[in-house]
């Protein structure tokens, strides 16, 4: 009985196209893990790491990712989980698309991952696999790092401004969350409208909410005049992140009570802007808000 005929993994093809020597001979199957195929089609061609990445960005007609270049602020866009798991990292961002460094870029897991939590179009760059598992690892470890020599506003993590993310879409409370806890601030999470009243009106006391518009259950803008009419948190610094930058919603939300809002894709330096702009204009005219450093 003939045996199945093995399923190559891409690096093959691209090997063959490229007439690497020994190419023909080459036997990876397709469920080798991408590491792994690098480095038996780089060691039995003959070729360096960096020369396969080579030919396979002309061979995908890609660009060779700059890991030491990175945006400083790309990384945020990213859990750092996402990024060790598929061995990826954010190189560059504009309001539309997220610039990636990546091993695999036949992948569609990563593309569909990247696009979710970022919001944004996707485009890869190739990296061998040793220099981006070393470069993500880098970058998330000196953030950690960084974090204590952070201004006193967010250097303090016990008393730092305590902010509820309200949204029902898991991916974007872990990355907003990630990038408020990154700067001192202290974070809780609420899934939808009702647990996010629940929160409010349960004794804990927090210093703002950022609360997503179109969410299912009950709609931002409800949940926003339910925070304005009750006595408890009638004074709450709210904003708001939305899909849409119409003038027609800007008013809405205003009209609701929206201190402040932004527009999805969340753009993580300028969120950070808004978010410690409306806490600082809170405290300066409303008694009792709390915060801790300037904003």
């Amino acid at each position: 009985m003939q045996s199945e005929p093995i399923v190559q993994h891409w690096l093959v093809s691209v090997a063959r196209a490229s007439g690497l020597d020994g190419a023909g001979e080459l036997r990876v199957s397709s469920g080798t893990r991408t590491d792994e195929a690098w480095k038996l089609v780089a060691s039995r061609t003959g070729v360096t790491e960096r020369d396969l990445a080579a030919r396979v960005a002309r061979h995908y007609r890609l660009e060779i990712a700059e890991l030491p270049s990175a945006d400083v602020h790309a990384h945020k866009l990213l859990p750092a989980h996402m990024a060790r798991d598929l061995r990826i990292l954010a190189l560059c961002y504009t309001d539309r698309t997220i610039v990636v460094a990546t091993a695999d870029p036949v992948g569609m897991e990563a593309e569909r991952a990247v696009a979710h939590v970022s919001g944004r179009n996707v485009e890869f760059r190739i990296a061998p696999p040793s220099e981006l598992a070393a470069a993500v690892e880098r970058t998330y470890r000196e953030e950690a790092q960084d974090r204590p020599a952070a201004p006193p506003a967010a250097s303090d993590a016990d008393t730092g401004p305590k902010v509820l993310v309200v949204d029902d879409d898991a991916d974007t409370r872990l990355m907003l969350h990630g990038v408020l806890e990154q700067q001192g601030f202290r974070v809780d999470e609420a899934e939808d409208g009702t647990q996010a009243m629940e929160m409010l009106t349960a004794g804990d006391r927090y210093d703002l909410v950022t609360l997503d518009l179109q969410m299912e259950e009950m709609h931002g803008l409800e949940v926003l005049r339910r925070i304005r009419t009750s006595v408890a948190t009638a004074n709450l610094p709210v904003v708001v992140a939305t899909g849409s930058d119409s003038p027609a919603v800007e008013m809405e939300l205003f009209e609701a009570g929206a201190d402040d809002f932004v527009v999805k894709p969340v753009d993580p330096p300028r969120f950070l802007l808004r978010v410690r702009a409306v806490l600082r204009r809170r405290s300066a005219y409303t008694p009792g808000i709390q915060g801790s450093g300037p904003f």
